[in-house]
């Protein structure tokens, strides 16, 4: 039997998408960055030679300069951990709220009408570790106040390290225009250096602002969009682990399954509601 003063070491969303990080990826995030790209593409290769836009130097000057200011200002492991995070992103959205409404009451029921040996049972079937620890709290004899602040450590301890990493994608996304501008002033001084041939000044001109332009695009397409999306994903976190809460705390308490449901249904919006 797990019991509840072990640590608690996942969320509701983590175990999900622990569980399905092979089902694919999320299509709208997918379609999203691939659409900004190809029609950016497009758009160049429209306007004439789309070879003047590659640039090795000025690639290296904006993600080698936002980069390494990102290991400046954080630790290296969050730097590093950036990848998986980035990955996140793009893995299918996995929550589904209303099944554990239908988990939920059905505990409620089970407990009510077959008593804590049942219960017990149930929960070495539980995958959720967040569910899972709130039913091993009440197997366990907590009561409704520690339950309730156990899991309340959780979810802020969940929010913060999901924030954490959204604060490094965040200060690349403002550090890449930055190091694009910079770049920009770097080929300008060199352009300076070489006024007395005026054939050179166009071609040197449009070098130095290609470097602007990765910046921006590596802000505003990528980065600056990726951290919307995770911290859509982590509020969306945060109501569910808060209905499992609900739950928890009315099993525990022996309330009626149905009143359980409206409960849980409260915090979700009505297409996630279980009717």
């Amino acid at each position: 039997m797990a019991t509840a003063t072990q640590e608690i070491r996942g969320t509701a969303a983590d175990v999900a998408q622990e569980e399905r990080a092979d089902t694919g990826m999320d299509t709208g995030t997918l379609l999203g960055a691939l659409g900004g790209i190809f029609l950016i593409t497009v758009a160049i290769i429209r306007g004439g030679d789309a070879g003047i836009f590659i640039n090795i130097n000025s690639a290296l000057i904006v993600i080698g300069g936002a980069l390494s200011t990102s290991f400046i200002a954080f630790p290296s492991k969050k730097v590093l951990g950036m990848v998986t995070i980035i990955r996140n992103a793009f893995k299918p959205n996995v929550y589904e709220p209303e099944d554990y409404v239908d988990d939920i009451t059905r505990l409620a029921s089970v407990y009510r009408s077959r008593g804590m040996k049942q219960l017990e049972n149930e929960e070495s079937q539980l995958d959720n570790r967040f569910l899972k620890n709130g039913i091993a709290m009440i197997v366990d004899g907590y009561n409704a106040k520690e339950i309730h602040e156990l899991m309340e450590r959780e979810l802020n301890a969940m929010n913060e390290r999901h924030n954490s990493g959204i604060k490094v994608i965040r200060f690349i996304a403002l550090q890449a225009p930055v190091f694009g501008m910079a770049g920009t002033l770097i080929g300008l001084v060199q352009m300076l250096m070489h006024l007395d041939d005026p054939s050179t000044i166009g071609p040197a001109l449009a070098t130095a602002l290609i470097t602007t332009f990765y910046g921006l695009m590596l802000a505003n397409l990528i980065m600056t969009p990726l951290a919307a999306k995770l911290t859509t994903r982590t509020d969306m976190e945060g109501i569910l682990c808060k209905a499992i809460r609900i739950g928890i705390i009315g099993i525990h308490d022996r309330v009626n399954p149905q009143k359980i449901q409206r409960g849980m249904n409260a915090l979700l919006s009505p297409g996630q509601q279980r009717e």
